[in-house]
């Protein structure tokens, strides 16, 4: 994953001063997802992992914990896509599987 640096720190800069997201985004010309994923990859540590397998397997149980797919790519350094693709190798299932947003409802 290559991100612009000189973004990033921008963008960090200004959220500790309290700015929102979609007002830097709008102020730098980027759209408000990229400024975001900036945010993202300046507040996360960056973890290399050199073995593939092993890099899937870490992706599915930090994805299997709650991590969002844009913190995994900004943690791991790849792409939203990369690591769908990886939680898909390492656990055989979907992607899509464990969604987040969708609400558990009890069945009578």
């Amino acid at each position: 994953l290559k991100f612009d640096d000189k973004l990033v720190k921008a963008v960090m800069a200004r959220r500790k001063k309290g700015e929102a997201v979609a007002a830097i985004a709008k102020d730098l010309k980027v759209g408000a997802g990229k400024a975001a994923m900036a945010e993202l990859i300046g507040t996360n540590e960056r973890v290399v992992i050199e073995d593939p397998a092993a890099l899937a397997k870490a992706i599915a149980k930090d994805r299997k914990a709650g991590a969002s797919w844009g913190l995994l790519a900004a943690r791991y350094g790849v792409t939203e896509g990369t690591t769908r693709a990886a939680f898909e190798a390492a656990t055989g299932k979907p992607f899509s599987t464990i969604d987040y947003r969708k609400k558990e409802t009890a069945k009578p």
